[in-house]
Formats: structure tokens, C-alpha cells, sequence
């Protein structure tokens, strides 16, 4: 789930660089670049998730000895 995560993170800061260089040529992001930043910052932000879920699910259990 890890690597699925990070491979996740890619889509995310490819936005991240592209609405940068948006920015800095032009003061704003070009209405054409837009919804493809958008999707690859919701992406990246499901990578964060996918990174969160994999460590936090790796805890063991409260109680070993009482599964069955």
C-alpha cells in the first residue's frame, strides 16, 4: 500500500510544479491547466491517504490473544 501511495504522490507534485510554472509566467493559473492541477492535487492528496491508512493499519491489535 505503500508504494501504491507514493507512486500516487507523482500525479500530485506534477500538478503542483505545473500550476507553479502557471503562476510565476503569468500570475495565475491558465483556465486550460486548471481542472488537469486540480485532478492531479486530488490524486496526490489520495496518495497521502493511501500512505496514512498502510501506516496506521500496521499497529498490532489491543489483545492478541483474544482472536480467534
Amino acid at each position: 500500500m505503500v508504494v501504491s501511495g507514493i507512486i500516487l504522490l507523482l500525479p500530485g507534485l506534477c500538478a503542483v510544479l505545473f500550476g507553479g510554472i502557471s503562476i510565476s509566467e503569468s500570475g495565475r493559473i491558465e483556465s486550460d491547466i486548471a481542472p488537469l492541477v486540480f485532478l492531479g492535487v486530488v490524486v496526490g492528496i489520495g496518495g497521502v491517504v493511501l500512505i496514512w491508512a498502510a501506516i496506521k493499519g500496521r499497529k498490532a491489535p489491543a489483545h492478541p490473544g483474544t482472536q480467534p
